[in-house]
């Protein structure tokens, strides 16, 4: 089983790579609003109609942080110094299924902030169909990993990853009361889950994302 990683970075802009090699999948970094620091992956499967499903989807998360931004500017009368983004492409096949994961990270800078602000969030989609995978296929994807995911197997990885890397949380955050939405595969079918800035640790921190099989 072949595995190919793919880190988009500012200097591969509008580069085409061939990252998947168990569906001739293709990437195209694109710029977002033509900016150059506003970097977004293009899906190309070979089929339009999947295509369509994927990037559309990919569009939309972006101009929800952008549109995001820009709400602040205009109703909290912040002004914003920098914006950027970018993103990686695990992909790889699962039993029968090809599993293509878009993970973005979307950042901005407030003028007179002590930090930027930064999220991470991801889709992820069958490559073959378009269509987009939720948590309930986590119980249900088929070879290659450990596919029971319990909320007491989540904060119990919880757990040990915050005493390993020395990480105080919040008084409240466990146990987790809720599977969490943002989650992804990496390259060797590992599911990862995603915890913002702040969300169940404090802001220095930073974004935690939790190796399931680590």
């Amino acid at each position: 089983m072949r595995k190919i990683f793919f880190t988009a970075v500012l200097t591969l802009l509008f580069a085409v790579q061939n990252f998947c090699s168990a569906t001739a999948v293709t990437i195209e970094t694109s710029k977002f609003n033509g900016s150059e620091t506003l970097v977004y992956p293009i899906v190309h499967t070979g089929d339009a109609q999947v295509d369509e499903k994927i990037n559309d989807k990919i569009v939309g998360e972006l101009k929800g942080f952008f549109k995001g931004c820009h709400y602040a500017v205009q109703y909290d009368g912040r002004s914003i110094g920098g914006m950027h983004t970018n993103f990686e492409v695990p992909c790889n096949r699962a039993g029968n299924t090809v599993i293509l994961s878009i993970v973005l990270t979307e950042s901005v800078y407030y003028k007179d902030a002590a930090r930027p602000v930064t999220y991470r969030h991801a889709l992820n989609f069958n490559a073959e169909s378009g269509v987009k995978i939720n948590q309930g296929y986590l119980t249900d994807v088929g070879d290659g990993f450990n596919p029971h995911f319990s909320l007491d197997n989540i904060t119990k990885k919880l757990r040990e990853h915050a005493e390993r890397e020395g990480i105080f949380l919040h008084e409240n955050a466990l146990p987790l009361k809720n599977i969490p939405a943002n989650f992804y595969f990496d390259e060797n079918l590992h599911v990862h889950f995603i915890f913002q800035q702040d969300e169940i640790a404090p802001y220095a921190a930073g974004i935690i994302d939790l190796d399931m099989d680590a």
